[in-house]
This record gives C-alpha cells, structure tokens and sequence, in this order.
C-alpha cells in the first residue's frame, strides 16, 4: 500500500471515529448560553493529529491542518486550541476508554507493566521550573541518565496496547508502585522487569486481587527460574517499540508542559493519539504497533 493511500484510509478511519463519538457521546448534553466558536468534535481531531503526525506544540498542527488538512473549516488560534484542549481532558479520556472498549482489552487476562522517565526541563535549568510543584529528581538505571521531573508508570497488553496509567514521583523505586499500576486488575498475571520484584508486595496482590507478578530472576537470588525469566523478557522488544514510538514519534519526553496540570494533559492526549493509532491499524488490517507510519 502506497503512503498516500494508507494516509487516506487512515484520515477516513480518524475523522469517522471521532465524528461517531462526538455526535453520541456529547460532552455537554445541554449547554446553556452561546455555542462555542469551534466544536469538540475539532478540537479533538487537532489533538489527535498532533502527535500521529509527529508534531510538536499547537502552533506546528495549525500550520499544518491550515495546509493538509483544509476541509476541517476554520481553524482557532494557538491560545485557544490550547483552552479548549485543556478544558477537554476528562472527555479526552473518555475517548480513549471508548477505543479501548471497541479494541476489545477487557477480555484479555495478562497485562505488562514498566515505568519510562517524563523529564519536564533541561538540566540547567533546574530549580527554575516554579510550575512542577512535585517534579524531582530521579535516574533511569537502563540509559544512565540522571533527570528532573516524573516517572510514567504504563500498564499495557500483551499487545502493547495502553490500559491504565499514572504519573509518579522520579525518585521513588518502581516497586513503590507497584500496586497502582495493577490496582484495577483482578486474576491476572502481569509481566514486569527486576525494578519490580518484592516477593511480599507480590504475595498480597496474588491473595487479594488474585494478580500473580512474574519477573525475572536476580542473579543473585537463590532461587533461580529460567523459563520465567525467559518468558517475561520474551516481551521485552514489545514495551521497547512502545517507549521508542512515545518517545521519539509523539515526544513524551519532551511535551513542552509548563505546569503539572499541562503536563498531565499532554501525557493522556499521548496515549490517547497512540492508542487511536492502534485502532486504525487494527481497522486496516496492520500490524499494531506500526503507528509512526499512518501519518509521519
């Protein structure tokens, strides 16, 4: 399939899906006073695009709709694109439960949880950011890397498909969260790596959510089980091509947020546009995870 083609179908799979949702699931069932100048059904478009095409900041998905995308009608101005996307958080969310529902996740019984850093400025200018109220120091043991800012803890399935999520402290160790991230699961095994062994963080969760966590074995650690560990990083390609799509396509870690409340809005409209990136490959029969290609 040739791009202009995939990037056709892929437009027509975006604009009716939200089109659909918008006109059934309205945000407000009877608004009082004037309508508003640009629809949800606009604004939700313009945040999806955003990061499927890969770009970054209000400004850039203007410039781009006013010039690709010119059946949409007037387009606002980056302040209020940016309101009105704030505004929209919770329904943003909804949106992304509502692909969720149609991906059909909730039959699945095994989920894979890991956590990826979410810097929120450079190293210089540490100290300087009065906006992260609860930003901090923390280190990423597998880059090396020292950075200010949080940790996004991911539940996903074992097709890479984000569930549940959450923003966390930096410097906290990943076992600390551990039960968040699966506080919603019930009789299910969950992969995760060596950040999050704790032998009886993992024994309550068996007895009270029947959740079993499987992960590899330490080397040293006595008891040693080959296949686990084989198995649980058998997944391991699987949550690096997420990471490296979230990162480098859709930069998660480098989102531009000027507050915690900004920050968090453009972490769920992330995670929103790929998960909407893999509904459209799974409507056209492609591989999964092949997001970058629908619109870069």
């Amino acid at each position: 399939m040739s791009y202009s083609i995939l990037h056709q179908r892929a437009c027509q799979v975006l604009f009716r899906e939200v089109e659909w949702f918008c006109k059934h699931c309205p945000r407000h069932k009877k608004r009082v006073g004037r309508p508003p100048d640009y629809s949800d059904c606009l604004i939700l478009k313009l945040v999806m695009l955003t990061y499927l095409t890969g770009l970054k900041g209000e400004t850039a998905i203007l410039r781009h709709a006013e010039r690709f995308y010119g059946h949409l009608g007037p387009l606002p101005s980056q302040s209020r694109l940016w309101v009105r996307w704030r505004d929209m958080g919770g329904y943003i969310d909804a949106f992304r439960r509502f692909l969720l529902s149609k991906l059909g996740i909730d039959i699945e019984d095994m989920r894979i949880i890991d956590t990826i850093p979410v810097p929120v400025c450079r190293f210089f200018r540490r100290g300087r950011h009065r906006g992260f109220v609860e930003a901090d120091w923390g280190y990423c043991a597998s880059k090396d890397w020292y950075y200010y800012g949080y940790k996004l803890g991911l539940c996903m399935t074992t097709a890479g498909i984000p569930d549940f999520f959450d923003l966390f402290h930096a410097r906290p160790h990943d076992v600390n969260f551990l039960e968040t991230l699966v506080r919603y699961l019930d009789d299910c095994l969950v992969f995760a790596d060596k950040g999050f062994i704790d032998q009886e963080r993992s024994r309550r969760l068996e007895e009270s959510q029947g959740v079993l966590v499987l992960t590899p074995k330490r080397s040293n650690q006595k008891q040693q089980t080959p296949l686990q560990s084989y198995v649980v990083n058998s997944y391991r390609p699987l949550i690096e091509t997420v990471f490296s799509q979230l990162t480098e396509h859709m930069h998660l870690q480098g989102l531009g947020a000027k507050t915690g409340v900004g920050l968090c809005k453009r972490v769920l409209a992330v995670l929103t546009a790929f998960t909407l990136g893999i509904y459209i490959n799974f409507v056209l029969g492609r591989p999964l995870l092949a997001v970058k290609e629908l619109f870069a």
